[in-house]
């Protein structure tokens, strides 16, 4: 019954996948590419070689087959990034998140999980706690994020658990929280396990939590699509999720051993481990070394490696013993590579572990491609192969089983005819089908199957070892399980033997005893061309001689020893030498050079004759007359120098007169050039736009105390930064248009900075040297305008200020406000006007003098300076009044600063026993749209800067003040 109900409810599921993929179907047929955030974590993203791997890259491979995406990674720094990447509507998606109740209210989820992770409490590699040690545990100084669900999860692990936990220490970042764990400020850290890293440990994993894809809550279709693809995946690949985490998150997989699993390995004595000695390479016996070799021994070494078990191997080689006949007998504990059958494996003297490995099983065959229907067929299989028997009688029943003492003998069984089929796995069966005798044997792909290989344990051994091998084989990973198995198949592929050879190459040995009966017309044929060759090679000869008389030198051969002997010489090296046609007898090449020169070219030649390199070198060479004249002497050692006594050299000896003219010629012009630029004050410099190479002259380096910026970056691509000033970046751009547009001299001033960080005002000219219309070369100057620069904007800035308080003067402010003008008003915000004067001046300049008047005034600039801020316009009208055009501001803030203002300038000064005091009155004017000119508003601030004075002085009055008088206020 409850079978039925399943195949209810997978029918069901099946057609509402198929509705769903029909109704979703149009919004799949336009391709659309999706961004997705990626962020450093484990195997599930990463960054191999810049290019996107791991569980999320290859499961988004799979769903963009359903949905038509084209999947484009942009990396993040962190989760935190790539997070508030999403929420900013920077990418459409993002993996591996959690279920929050808070994360749900700003996104949509996937309806559908991508896969499961467990919380897990994690410590460094070098810790010294085990795994699930409680007692522990409520000592530990534990770190976790402030917004992560594990902080709830652990609490009720402890509970469970019955021990107390920890105070948790928060952190605003999983990265800072990996620091402090680094830094050894904590112990461990609360996380998920798939951002397990390498250096870390699990010290507990509990409470799987599924984790999915989410978007922005603006993106219901694509998450509507990203549906429809996961459901077609689950339904079409449902162990992709597990595959993946097997290749990617494998460490998630692995869980230590606890303390009192260690303290029983520990204790533990050698296990022995049963096996069938012949199973190459599953597992063998070698002769040779007297080992046990195989891809079963190899992972239980690895197990022995990683935990401390002993493992001592035992070959079950007894024919009239079973595997229960082993157990009952005592004579092992463990058995490797005992076939998984749910027919064959109930037994009460042993337990099956978690499986091992998993093997291709096939029927492999030569005379059938399918298995005919009740047919009476033989099938061969290894004497030593328990399962095998029990699957073909489960599966195959109406087969006859034949048995052979090995699997080659099966092979050649079912080559020869004496068996129909041979049942084994492909590891045991395909690299010996790779022997040219056994390639006629196909396997049949319609009759394939799994050999789950698993390992027995004796129901002797105490109930923990059990769980530790299970722990064990789910700890290691697929990478170094492909290694030890890749490492026995190597081993066991021999080389191909004699007859197998013969047999490979049949084809070609008949082919081979053709042509040998063409051997002597062959050989009669070549001492014909040989023959021939001889001419002309005699003909070549003579014209080698004949070019190397037409050398603007000669040819030489010389003998390798310290007076460099000269073998052969051409009529062209002794006209050369002045020796028109009575060359010396005995020459040696010595005699035509220095002493130094000579002892030179030996040691040189010494030095390449172990190498048997090429020699090139400058002589001065004397001729007849004893004049010098400079040659290059170009040398390659002789295959003639074999024969005798003494190493030969042919040689090339060239006049190189008229280049060594030019060569000084060029070098004066260089040091010309050299003189000049040092001598100018401008920099000049040259650019190579098809080798993009920028250089510059030396006065760079003096102007600005650095070198000079590549103007180019590594790839070629023009460059901006730390050329010029940010400001100048239009200026320097419009530059290059313009040299590209083909203009041949342009000029532009820029600020260019020094090695201190000041910029220095410079003009810069470019002249275009072309060929057809493309840009060659650019060369050009740079010129210090600096200190006129400088000194002009030191005038344009006296021009607008107040001699003597530095403030804007009346024209200059008027200019400050009109840019500013109309208002636009924005919330609550608006400009305002401070008109403001000083109470009792004219008292202070009779009384005290114009001294003290002057200090006053330059004391309430400073005290305005203070108040207001840099965006805002101070000014000075003369005399005592004074103007403040204020941005941006509110009402009750401009009452502030008048308040503020009112305390600064309430200044009292006294000389001579006399005294004044000294006040502002202080008129604002709050923009409001309706006022037409600036000197309208100046107009109604300076009436309300009256009415202050009428009050009493020593105060403030806003322009729409009750308090105004209704004729000022509503003056134009």
């Amino acid at each position: 019954m409850r079978r039925n109900f399943r195949v209810l409810k997978l029918l069901a599921w099946m057609l509402f996948c198929i509705v769903q993929a029909l109704w979703s179907s149009p919004s799949q047929a336009a391709s659309r590419t999706v961004q997705v955030g990626i962020f450093p974590m484990g195997g599930f993203h990463d960054l191999e070689n810049g290019r996107p791997v791991g569980y999320d890259v290859d499961y988004l491979e799979q769903v963009s087959r359903y949905t038509g995406w084209q999947v484009k990674f942009v990396n993040f720094d962190t989760w935190h990034a790539a997070l508030n990447a999403l929420e900013r509507n920077q990418i459409d998606l993002l993996g591996g998140a959690l279920h929050t109740p808070e994360r749900a209210r700003r996104f949509l989820y996937s309806p559908y999980a991508s896969g499961i992770t467990y919380t897990a409490l994690v410590a460094a590699k070098d810790t010294p706690l085990v795994y699930e040690d409680f007692k522990k545990f409520e000592s530990l100084r534990i770190g976790v994020t402030s917004d992560s669900p594990w902080r709830a999860d652990f609490m009720g692990y402890a509970s469970r658990n019955s021990f107390t936990a920890p105070q948790l220490i928060p952190f605003r970042l999983a990265k800072d929280s990996r620091d402090a764990l680094k830094a050894g400020n904590i112990d461990a850290i609360l996380t998920s396990v798939i951002s397990l890293e390498p250096g870390e440990t699990v010290l507990a994993k509990y409470d799987p939590r599924p984790f999915f894809y989410i978007t922005s809550l603006n993106n219901a279709q694509l998450m509507k699509e990203l549906e429809h693809g996961i459901a077609q995946l689950k339904l079409e690949q449902p162990d992709l999720e597990n595959k993946l985490s097997r290749t990617h998150l494998w460490r998630s997989y692995q869980t230590p051993l606890t303390k009192a699993e260690r303290d029983f390995v520990r204790s533990c004595p050698p296990l022995r481990v049963g096996y069938s000695p012949t199973r190459k390479p599953l597992i063998w016996h070698d002769e040779n070394t007297g080992e046990t070799r195989g891809i079963l021994p190899g992972i239980l070494r690895r197990l022995s490696r990683a935990s401390g078990l002993v493992f001592e191997f035992v070959p079950m080689d007894d024919p009239d013993m079973n595997l229960n006949d082993y157990f009952r007998q005592g004579k092992i504990d463990l058995c490797a590579g005992v076939m998984y059958s749910t027919t064959c494996n109930s037994s009460s003297l042993y337990t099956l572990t978690s499986p091992v490995l998993r093997i291709g099983l096939n029927l492999y065959s030569k005379k059938f491609s399918e298995i005919p229907p009740d047919a009476p067929l033989r099938v061969a299989i290894p004497d030593v192969w328990r399962g095998g028997r029990v699957y073909l009688n489960a599966n195959f029943p109406a087969l006859r089983v034949v048995s052979y003492p090995d699997i080659e003998c099966c092979l050649e069984a079912v080559l020869t005819g004496q068996a129909d089929l041979l049942l084994q796995t492909s590891f045991e069966v395909d690299y010996l089908l790779a022997r040219p005798r056994f390639r006629e044997i196909m396997s049949l792909q319609e009759h394939s199957g799994v050999e789950d290989s698993r390992m027995a344990v004796s129901t002797a051994m105490p109930p923990p070892l059990l769980n530790i091998l299970n722990k064990l084989l789910m700890n290691i990973d697929e990478k170094s399980k492909s290694q030890i198995i890749s490492e026995n198949i190597s081993a066991v592929a021999s080389p191909m033997s004699l007859s197998d050879m013969v047999y490979e190459h049949r084809t070609l040995l008949a082919v081979l005893g053709q042509m040998l009966l063409f051997g002597l017309a062959f050989f009669a044929f070549l001492a014909y061309l040989r023959r021939k060759s001889g001419r002309t090679v005699q003909e070549s000869e003579r014209r080698l001689t004949n070019m190397a008389n037409n050398i603007n030198g000669g040819v030489i051969s010389l003998i390798n020893n310290p007076r460099l002997d000269i073998r052969n010489a051409n009529s062209g090296f002794w006209h050369l030498l002045g020796y028109s046609d009575n060359p010396p007898s005995n020459p040696c090449l010595a005699d035509f050079l220095s002493t130094e020169e000579s002892e030179n070219l030996f040691q040189l030649l010494e030095s390449r004759r172990a190498e048997n390199s090429s020699v090139n070198m400058e002589l001065r060479l004397r001729r007849k007359n004893g004049q010098p004249i400079p040659a290059l002497l170009r040398c390659t050692w002789s295959s003639e120098g074999q024969a005798i006594a003494l190493p030969c050299l042919d040689c090339v000896v060239v006049d190189i007169t008229e280049q060594k003219h030019m060569q000084e010629e060029l070098e004066q012009e260089k040091e010309r050039y050299r003189i000049l630029l040092e001598q100018s004050q401008d920099i000049i410099f040259d650019m190579d736009m098809e080798k993009k190479q920028f250089t510059c002259s030396p006065n760079f380096v003096t102007k600005f105390g650095r070198d000079s910026t590549p103007m180019f970056t590594p790839d070629g691509r023009p460059r901006n930064d730390q050329i010029v000033h940010p400001d100048d970046l239009p200026a320097l751009t419009e530059m290059r248009r313009r040299v590209r547009a083909g203009e041949r001299t342009v000029f532009s001033v820029m600020r260019i900075p020094t090695a201190q960080g000041r910029y220095i005002w410079c003009r810069v000219q470019t002249t275009r040297i072309s060929k057809k219309n493309a840009p060659l070369h650019i060369v050009g100057k740079i010129v210090d305008i600096d200190e006129e620069v400088r000194r002009r904007a030191e005038l344009e800035r006296l021009s607008q200020r107040d001699s003597l308080t530095d403030l804007y003067n009346k024209v200059a402010f008027r200019e400050k406000v009109m840019q500013n003008m109309p208002v636009r008003l924005k919330d609550d915000k608006t400009h305002a006007l401070l008109f403001l004067d000083l109470d009792n001046f004219k008292e202070l300049n009779d009384n005290l003098g114009h001294m003290a008047g002057d200090v006053a005034l330059i004391d309430a600039a400073d005290a305005l300076r203070r108040i207001f801020r840099n965006v805002d316009a101070v000014g000075r009208f003369g005399g005592d009044e004074f103007c403040v055009f204020a941005m941006g501001i509110t009402r009750n803030a401009v009452a502030t600063r008048a308040e503020s203002v009112l305390k600064a300038l309430a200044m009292q000064f006294d000389r001579d026993g006399k005294a004044v005091n000294i006040s502002a009155s202080i008129g604002i004017y709050m923009f409001d749209g309706s006022e037409t000119s600036y000197e309208e508003s100046l107009q109604r601030a300076d009436n309300a800067q009256y009415r202050a004075k009428q009050l009493g002085k020593n105060r403030y009055v806003f322009y729409d003040d009750p308090r105004m008088n209704p004729s000022e206020s509503g003056q134009a």
